[in-house]
């Protein structure tokens, strides 16, 4: 199963539609019509959540990454020595430093890498794995896909958060549990449904 993120709202790729019995349906037979309703879906401003189902996932996932131009990137959820998260805040909205994967790089390195840039937090080890996020956008009106590999992070970091500007990151800040279950509920979908549990948890 894949879910893909749009906004608010998630196209699920799947082999059992069954698993969601209150969300749309459509069967797309083969790779044309697969391709052909997700873009229409983006296109449409009244989507709604959406299960895709026809044929093996693996495939459908492969047709969309090549109808679409695929990117990975990587992030981090860091935590630090009085047991704080640090949060971004990019366009007025709370979100985790991330950042695309450059030509042979290592996907731990690019995490590590893109949490410092975007908020100054050296000193970096990464301490597990986290859930994976899916997300479709538009760059320059061309529409990609995007795969973020996740990874919680430690470190003792205690000096100046340097927002990267460049990124339009205003604010960096390191969130307590309450200001975290805040930030994630202000947050995009796709980071609150994959990683909210996840993250709240280490608080416990």
């Amino acid at each position: 199963m894949y879910a893909i993120y749009y906004l608010d709202n998630i196209l699920i790729i799947t082999e059992n539609k069954e698993k969601y019995p209150n969300v749309e349906a459509f069967f797309a037979k083969d790779k044309k019509m697969l391709c052909s309703f997700a873009q229409t879906w983006i296109d449409n401003e009244n989507r709604h959540d959406t299960v895709i189902f026809g044929y093996d996932t693996e495939k459908m996932f492969g047709h969309l990454k090549k109808h679409f131009k695929y990117v990975e990137a990587a992030g981090g959820v860091v935590r630090n020595s009085e047991n704080k998260l640090l949060f971004i805040r990019r366009w007025n909205i709370w979100d985790l430093p991330k950042g695309k994967l450059n030509k042979h790089e290592d996907i731990e390195h690019c995490a590590l890498r893109e949490v410092e840039e975007e908020t100054g937090v050296s000193g970096l080890n990464i301490a597990g794995t986290l859930p994976s996020s899916f997300h479709f956008y538009f760059y320059k009106e061309k529409l990609f896909l995007k795969k973020t590999y996740w990874f919680l992070m430690e470190t003792s970091y205690a000096g100046k958060l340097k927002p990267q500007l460049e990124e339009d990151i205003s604010e960096v800040s390191w969130l307590d549990a309450i200001q975290c279950r805040k930030a994630f509920s202000e947050t995009y979908r796709s980071l609150r449904d994959n990683l909210k549990t996840a993250v709240c948890e280490l608080f416990e």
